[in-house]
């Protein structure tokens, strides 16, 4: 397995912050499923007022077999359509390139 980083940065409505927050106490289980089953080992979001950023760590080959089947499946459009609700849609983020990662161990 090779693993992989994926960072996403986006903006909220300042309104939508708590809202954003709630759903993400309680992330639905099936979308969690979908995601292992593309091969999204970990997601952490982090908040900065409206600042977003997610950070994925990813099983590299299952993630690029897997990552269209995703983008269709049911509770990931249902997820993200939902989210896009609350996101900035003035922001524009680009793609962001590792450049340093420190790796494990000694």
């Amino acid at each position: 397995m090779s693993k992989g980083r994926m960072l996403f940065h986006s903006r909220l409505k300042p309104e939508c912050v708590a809202e954003y927050i709630r759903y993400h106490q309680a992330v639905w289980p099936e979308l969690l499923e979908a995601y292992r089953q593309a091969g999204i080992t970990q997601v952490s979001c982090f908040l900065s007022g409206v600042e977003l950023i997610v950070y994925s760590e990813i099983d590299v080959e299952q993630y690029q077999e897997s990552k269209a089947a995703l983008s269709r499946h049911p509770v990931e459009v249902k997820w993200q359509t939902l989210m896009q609700t609350l996101r900035d849609p003035s922001f524009k983020a680009g793609p962001y390139a590792e450049v340093f990662h420190m790796p494990q161990g000694g």
